[in-house]
């Protein structure tokens, strides 16, 4: 059996850092992703997905990352189930063993600043290839 999922999307919130009582990191967060195609008005809807992170990663996407951040995630989908008020209720989420983060300082600090809502004015130098 196989259980892989690759997500890239936007950060709904800043990651905040949990210590668990055993001493283990964990943050939750939500992902906001595009979905490929535009409704009958035109607009193009997203999905908001549960992300779970441990330990390590959690930490450094803690310390790197915030709301807003384009980032790209590999993981495992979860559902777990749990009783609230005489109802059960199921979640589903991604356990996440990787990511990677998308989008250049330059771009962060623009919008983080709200200068440009659209990434596609930023002008990177060309640098000459190493070989």
């Amino acid at each position: 059996m196989y259980n892989k999922v690759i997500l890239i999307g936007r950060l709904t919130a800043s990651p905040e850092l949990i210590k668990t009582p055993t001493d283990k990191y964990l943050t939750r967060v939500s992902l906001a992703v595009n979905r490929r195609f535009k409704n009958q008005e035109g607009e193009r809807q997203a999905d908001f997905i549960n992300l779970v992170i441990w330990g390590r990663l959690a930490e450094t996407l803690a310390s790197y990352a915030n709301k807003g951040s384009l980032i790209s995630v590999d993981g495992e989908l979860r559902t777990r189930k749990y009783e609230k008020n005489g109802s059960t209720h199921y979640m589903t989420e991604v356990l996440v063993t990787a990511f990677q983060l998308l989008e250049s300082r330059a771009q962060r600090a623009i919008r983080e600043n709200n200068q440009s809502n659209d990434l596609t004015d930023l002008v990177l130098d060309e640098e000459p290839l190493p070989f």
